[in-house]
């Protein structure tokens, strides 16, 4: 079943007939491409014709980045690219950054508050440095806490996709900004308190 322009469910056979994107004489041809030559093994000896072929430094480069990275692709998750796989697995790996820009950011801020504090000239009602090492300290350790959840989140989201699934994350972020509110809240009424005379 689908539905019409006007939203009303039609059966396919009153659909009307889809148009080709492109005509099949198409003027362009695409070119062949031939399967690529399986890579020699260690074991076999390499043949006499190949000692000038352009082929040999690739493959030379490719048994060197074999015996580099052997060790780590044990570790490596290696995928076949159906569908979106490789988009998929990209976006999450741009998650996970995005992660861990923000608690940069946020040990920055944190950093940024304790020099803030202790530079501020005194003459409030409340001496302001004695806020300024738990608060500072407190808004690192948060960004360390966001790092920490981008790490778990990265790696629960591609477990998942492989399993052709994704997990929507909706208690982290609501803590997240729970969290970094109540910050910013704190934060502000100190300053608050701190400038009233």
């Amino acid at each position: 079943m689908a539905f019409d322009m006007a939203g009303r469910l039609t059966s396919p056979e009153e659909m009307p007939p889809l148009e080709p994107l492109s005509e099949a004489n198409s003027q362009y041809e695409f070119p062949s491409v031939s399967p690529p030559s399986p890579p020699l093994s260690r074991t076999s000896p390499r043949p006499v014709a190949q000692s000038v072929s352009k082929q040999q430094p690739d493959r030379e480069m490719g048994h060197l980045m074999t015996d580099l990275t052997g060790p780590l692709m044990k570790f490596s998750l290696v995928l076949e690219n159906k569908g979106n796989v490789a988009r998929d697995h990209l976006a999450s790996e741009r998650t996970y950054l995005a992660y861990v820009r923000t608690s940069l950011a946020t040990a920055s801020a944190g950093v940024a508050l304790v020099q803030l504090f202790t530079l501020a000239p005194q003459g409030g009602a409340i001496d302001l440095t004695k806020f300024a090492k738990p608060l500072g300290a407190t808004i690192v350790l948060f960004g360390l806490v966001i790092l920490v959840l981008g790490v778990i989140r990265y790696f629960t989201t591609q477990s998942a996709l492989v399993r052709g699934y994704f997990p929507v994350a909706r208690n982290s972020i609501t803590a997240i900004a729970f969290f970094l509110g109540s910050l910013v809240g704190i934060v502000f009424g100190v300053i608050l308190a701190g400038t009233r005379s």
